[in-house]
């Protein structure tokens, strides 16, 4: 019992403490004479660069909980198991060779899983940005951790693990402009 109340006093301190780093890295927060001041992102209104946060905010913050928890739980159910006189030993090195195979075998889930943390904290696309994924060309409808969906002119809705996204052309990102372009007249306008 004082393995499982030491083991939740531990997950909240650490999730209290998690939230609040998640929030300070997301937000761009810098101190600065005793105040603070958000970092704003030139060229992209304060709405988008506000819900593109909040994004950023839930999917890490989705990342970290699960591996505070997990990382908790785990520790806590070996320490119950050692107190009740089991060996330990035997069952971690079993789950130390299952985890292995599943590893290789989850290969591209865990692509897909990485990919996706960097494209949210490298800030590459939002919701709402028109992008060209090289797979798919359209408006982003959620970045998950695995999954981008995004639907085109047509209205397609595409949905692309994160793992296969090589190339990120964002046409809505920072100073994104569309180019004009002015075609010449040909040489035989300019003889009349």
């Amino acid at each position: 019992v004082l393995i499982i109340l030491v083991a939740l006093i531990i997950r909240a301190i650490l999730l209290s403490a998690s939230d609040r780093l998640i929030r300070q890295i997301v937000t761009g927060v810098k101190k600065k004479n005793g105040h603070t001041e958000e970092v704003s992102t030139p060229g992209v209104p304060a709405n988008v660069t506000k819900s593109r946060q909040v994004q950023r905010t839930a999917t890490m913050g989705a990342v970290f909980h699960n591996s505070i928890s997990w990382a908790i739980y785990i520790i806590a159910f070996i320490q119950i198991l050692q107190e009740l006189g089991v060996p330990v030993v035997a069952i971690v090195a079993s789950a130390g060779i299952g985890a292995a195979a599943l590893g290789f075998g989850a290969q591209n889930v865990i692509k897909d899983i990485l990919n996706g943390m960097f494209l949210v904290f490298e800030d590459q696309l939002g919701v709402g940005d028109k992008v060209d994924l090289g797979l798919a060309v359209g408006t982003v409808d959620s970045v998950g951790l695995r999954i981008t969906v995004l639907h085109d002119d047509k209205g397609t809705v595409w949905f692309v693990r994160n793992g296969e996204i090589v190339r990120v052309g964002n046409m809505s990102y920072k100073q994104s402009q569309p180019v004009a372009r002015v075609k010449k007249p040909s040489t035989s306008a300019k003889k009349k």
